[in-house]
């Protein structure tokens, strides 16, 4: 069994935002040697047995660039047999920049001013990344701030107000987890 140690936000999605994977690697007590590679191969580290027997650690001391991994795991018996497995894996240590933009169904001034006459205007909210778990929007509106829950579709993120919003500005803000 290989386990991403560091997998986190979505449980077992084998995504890591830490650019030092961590690596369990779970064997029969007679393998006396582990060895991974991120490569394809060409370079192969040794892992650590742990106190518990059967059980193989590593964490990539280097920096590993964002992106998909295929990691390899070679482990070899007393007895000179040797097995390879595989688990993908990917490091995402960077987050988009989301963008707000008002409707076009609801943009009822000149397009792209912001402005609308609607009391319930949909806004798109672009460049929110696939595994973002929870899209929040912050509206402030004469000095109160109140945060609202966005909703994803097959479309992506957007938000509408849950009620009718007074003649004004607003001020969006959006934070992606």
């Amino acid at each position: 069994v290989i386990e991403l140690v560091n997998d986190n936000g979505i449980p077992g999605d084998n995504m890591t935002n830490d650019a030092h994977p961590q690596f369990r690697v779970t064997v029969p007590g007679d393998v006396n040697e582990v060895s991974l590679s991120i490569d394809g191969g060409v370079t192969w580290v040794k892992a650590t047995q742990s106190a518990t027997p059967g059980v193989w650690n590593y964490t990539w001391p280097g920096t590993v660039p964002d992106g998909d991994y295929t990691l390899n795991v070679k482990a070899t018996d007393n007895a000179g047999n040797t097995v390879t497995e595989t688990l993908h894996f990917t490091i995402d240590t960077t987050l988009s920049t989301p963008v707000i933009v008002l409707d076009s169904a609801d943009d009822s001034g000149v397009h792209g001013d912001n402005m609308t006459n609607h009391t319930q205007p949909t806004f798109a909210l672009q460049h929110i990344d696939d595994d973002a778990v929870r899209v929040t929007v912050s509206v402030e509106h004469g000095g109160v701030t109140t945060t609202f829950d966005a909703t994803k579709d097959a479309g992506g993120w957007t938000f509408t107000p849950t009620g009718a919003w007074a003649d004004g500005d607003y001020t969006l803000s959006v934070s992606v987890e």
